[in-house]
């Protein structure tokens, strides 16, 4: 586990992103448009709102991600991959892991997810415990 993580990490050190930037751009080009908030990212990533706005202003900096306002509530601010981003998601390194679970028999494929998922779901537990 710790030489696939070292990998992972080591991986998303391109395209003058780092892996929590690679991490934040999967989640707002994947995440319903009504999640497309800081709050929703710092729910997601298990964060504080400060992190996670400091993370968006560094997107929004390398124009990343547009804020666009909704109309129906001043106050909420969606945040959208650019054309650019999603370019730049075409070549995500992680993309070499999820071609390697891809060539798993379908069997492996939801083992290997069921067991990650139960590890995820063990993790958060002690986390929110601690």
């Amino acid at each position: 586990m710790m030489h696939i993580g070292h990998i992972a990490d080591s991986l998303g050190y391109t395209q003058g992103l780092k892996p929590s930037q690679w991490t934040a751009l999967r989640y707002f080009a994947g995440a319903n448009p009504s999640q497309r908030t800081v709050s929703a990212f710092a729910d997601f990533h298990a964060t504080t709102r400060g992190a996670a706005s400091q993370m968006v202003e560094v997107l929004v900096g390398k124009e990343l991600l547009v804020r666009v306002p909704v109309p129906e509530d001043r106050r909420v601010t969606r945040l959208h991959p650019t054309p650019k981003a999603l370019e730049l998601l075409r070549l995500d390194p992680l993309s070499e892991f999820a071609d390697i679970i891809a060539e798993l028999p379908s069997g492996d494929q939801y083992h290997l997810a069921e067991t990650l998922t139960t590890l995820l779901r063990g993790l958060l537990t002690k986390r929110q415990a601690a």
